[in-house]
């Protein structure tokens, strides 16, 4: 088994973004996302077959044909489906036709499911350059925390699904782009120089100066990180 700092486990954690390039807009992932649920949620079993889905979505979505869809995608559907952190993929056998294997896939956020999630609280500790990678869907409601250095940013109201990196480089952007339009005055000096100074915290955490915690505090049960392995939940009720 490879070991944490192995760097094909790094390459792993980093290929799974490949769905999730820079010119594949979260506006785009976002549309996908909420038809699969809408769409797992109107069938009744747990497994749905992913042959079809691709061109039903594609049909759904606008494009002219599933080759279209996938050229925004920047990958083929099956694979992007995998890489999204709240779907899980099966490969079965048919009952029909035993011997003949087809894949299936289902989707976990109360969402897809009709079911009622528990807040919970996330804590993932990024320890090397795989932590940075993983792929992290934020929901609308979600708090996200650092605790070492005592940063903190409500939701926003949108979700968001991007690596870990990107979504704390998201919060550096978001609080430079708030000094830039602050008024400059004496009054606002100590506020800009303390918004400054958590901007190269958040960036000596991006260049893994040393270790962290990521908290998600997901009001809505529907966060999802992958790999999800040494991430750790408490539920509120039993916090």
């Amino acid at each position: 088994m490879a070991s944490a700092d192995d760097p094909s486990r790094a390459r792993f954690g980093a290929a799974m973004l490949d769905g999730f390039a820079v010119d594949v807009s979260h506006q785009e992932i976002e549309r996908v996302v909420v038809e699969l649920e809408e769409l797992y949620r109107s069938q009744p079993g747990e497994w749905l077959p992913i042959a079809g889905i691709g061109d039903y979505l594609a049909r759904e979505l606008g494009y002219e044909d599933l080759d279209e869809f996938e050229d925004a995608l920047k990958s083929d559907f099956a694979a992007f489906v995998g890489k999204l952190p709240h779907v899980v993929i099966s490969r079965v056998e048919s009952e029909l036709t035993p011997g003949t294997f087809r894949d299936v896939f289902k989707v976990t956020t109360p969402a897809a499911t009709g079911k009622a999630a528990k807040p919970r609280v996330m804590r993932l500790r990024v320890r090397n350059r795989e932590d940075l990678w993983r792929v992290f869907m934020k929901s609308p409601n979600t708090a996200l925390e650092i605790p070492e250095i005592d940063f903190y940013v409500g939701g926003d109201a949108k979700r968001a699904v991007d690596s870990v990196y990107n979504h704390v480089a998201a919060c550096v952007f978001n609080l430079e782009t708030h000094v830039a339009h602050m008024a400059t005055s004496a009054e606002t000096e100590d506020e800009r120089r303390g918004i400054l100074e958590t901007c190269e915290a958040l960036r000596g955490m991006l260049d893994l100066e040393r270790e962290f915690t990521l908290v998600a505090r997901d009001a809505d049960g529907a966060c999802a990180f992958k790999p999800d392995d040494g991430v750790e939940i408490e539920y509120v009720d039993d916090a």
